[in-house]
């Protein structure tokens, strides 16, 4: 056994990790779209960052309906990625940096030119008919029932195949027909997939929408208060029946117990729910290891917006669960988008990596990319997702993403500033106090495992306590743009600031009362006491 397989089994729970959207991240080919080997060339860039993990967003064979989250083959790479040979070198040069890889498993839905499903439509009476989920029309020849595609664009969650008289359901576009996971045959058919990976060495999966694995059995409507509703929506009466079914925990359950008998691996989920109660009883237990935060990122610049979303699903949570915590994904606008730039960049970075919870970094937010928004013949998402998701900024030219002449979306505004070869060696860099905050996390205990106890402050601010034995740490984060202070009684006089997002690292501050510069974050070493 490697000295890489003997770490400990709940790695994940101490881990910072890094989402690589491989078509954006490095083009090693130059076709203008990145690539596995592209990965490959840039982890000096994740191991000098500091993260534990990368989590690569979909690579497998796809006609792109959903940019990848339409598979078509669930065992393989697609050649416009590389190969799986390439793979396995990615995973075989990461793991020696001790850079763990975490793979995205849609378990929802398959692409409609998955052979399964061409077999499925083939004929009713075909063996894998019930591997998906037909239906007949309903009374007045149109959808079985009222139930929603979660993308506007698509209408209906289904679509008549012409050929045998009966509607798919298809919870995303009309190319991503949902899976029967109430049919054993799907179950053995997606634990294989399960196991080719797991067998490959990958050390964990972050689960595609995890609550919409199931859906009610009898097909029944959505109750009219909640009809209208494509995604989640929590209502006091009613539940929608098309997702967030009891029976789903089942399902990852399963999928828990396999990456258990594995060892070291884990399962992050991504569960689109707002209602942190309804949130909660997917992580934590003998299902999902993690799940994100979804009401997180969807806070506005307030700091007692953040430390409320953040109190109440501690409160709900399990005893001992950890949420995993972003700023952005590819669903998600970036940060400097959301929230502007300059300082609050720094806030926002600090706050990210110094939660109770698993902090996750999105390609390009280290040196504080922003959304693009490409010209009207470029727009490729169904869900307007593009800008999110534009090449990463290597440096002002764009060769270190490409050598094409275009690439497969073009770069953010603002690319000849904010791009890596220009904050590298910049001390004063986002890039930098990236760095600087995951390698200060790496060495603290109260960061990496310790208690959390928010601070009653003014709605300017975030503030909390982070403490282990032998270590106890103040973090206060003014979203203001202006100066304030924090009052925080029980506290001796003075501490010591370990980091800034301005220059006060290193200097000692007085804590009666805390003073916070506009759009300032620090870390304040205390003396231990009650």
């Amino acid at each position: 056994m490697t000295q890489f397989e003997m770490t400990h089994q709940d790695w994940w729970r101490e881990a910072v990790i890094y989402q690589i959207y491989p078509r954006s991240f490095a083009d090693s080919g130059g076709d203008g779209i990145g690539d596995l080997p592209g990965v490959i060339g840039r982890l000096d860039h994740l191991e000098l960052l500091g993260v534990d993990a990368v989590w690569l967003s979909p690579f497998y064979p796809s006609p792109l309906a959903d940019f990848g989250y339409d598979v078509s083959d669930f065992e393989d790479v697609d050649p416009v990625y590389g190969t799986l040979a390439d793979f396995d070198e990615l995973l075989r040069r990461a793991h020696e940096r001790g850079i763990r890889v975490v793979v995205d498993l849609i378990m929802n839905h398959t692409s409609a030119e998955h052979p399964w499903f061409a077999e499925s439509r083939s004929s009713r009476t075909d063996p894998k008919r019930d591997w998906y989920i037909w239906a007949d029309p309903g009374p007045d020849g149109g959808p079985p029932n009222n139930w929603l595609s979660a993308f506007e664009k698509c209408g209906p969650a289904w679509t008549l195949d012409a050929a045998t008289g009966q509607f798919y359901l298809h919870s995303f576009t009309p190319g991503q027909p949902d899976l029967n996971w109430r049919n054993p045959e799907v179950r053995a058919a997606m634990h294989k997939v399960w196991r080719f990976w797991l067998d490959r060495g990958v050390d964990g999966f972050r689960v595609d929408v995890a609550h919409r694995l199931l859906k009610d059995a009898a097909l029944r409507d959505n109750p009219v208060e909640v009809a209208h509703a494509r995604r989640h929506v929590t209502h006091p009466e009613v539940r929608q029946r098309n997702l967030d079914l009891p029976e789903t925990q089942d399902v990852l359950r399963e999928l828990r117990s396999t990456l258990d008998s594995y060892g070291g691996r884990f399962a992050l989920g991504e569960v689109p729910i707002s209602d942190d109660r309804r949130l909660a009883a997917y992580f934590g237990g003998d299902g999902l290891n993690t799940a994100f935060h979804i009401a997180f990122w969807e806070q506005p610049w307030q700091g007692s917006a953040f430390r409320e979303v953040v109190d109440r699903l501690a409160g709900l949570a399990r005893p001992g669960a950890l949420p995993t915590y972003a700023l952005a994904t590819h669903d998600i606008s970036r940060t400097v988008t959301r929230f502007g730039g300059g300082d609050r960049l720094r806030v926002a970075a600090m706050m990210l990596l110094t939660l109770r919870g698993v902090p996750c970094v999105y390609y390009g937010e280290e040196i504080g990319m922003a959304d693009a928004q490409p010209p009207l013949d470029l727009v490729l998402d169904v869900d307007g997702r593009d800008g999110a998701r534009v090449p990463m900024q290597w440096d002002a030219t764009g060769r270190g993403f490409t050598c094409a002449e275009m690439p497969w979306l073009p770069f953010a505004d603002g690319q000849s500033q904010v791009n890596v070869a220009r904050q590298q060696d910049d001390p004063d860099s986002l890039l930098s106090l990236y760095r600087r905050l995951i390698a200060f996390r790496r060495a603290s205990a109260a960061l990496r495992s310790g208690d959390y106890r928010s601070l009653e402050t003014s709605d300017h601010v975030f503030a909390y306590l982070r403490s282990a034995p032998g270590e106890r740490l103040l973090v206060a984060l003014n979203f203001a743009p202006h100066s304030t202070s924090v009052a925080v009684p029980d506290l001796p006089l003075e501490g010591q600031v370990e980091l800034s997002t301005g220059a006060r690292s290193g200097q000692t501050a007085n804590l009666r009362p805390l003073h916070l510069a506009p759009d300032e974050g620090v870390i304040v070493r205390i003396e231990e006491g009650p």
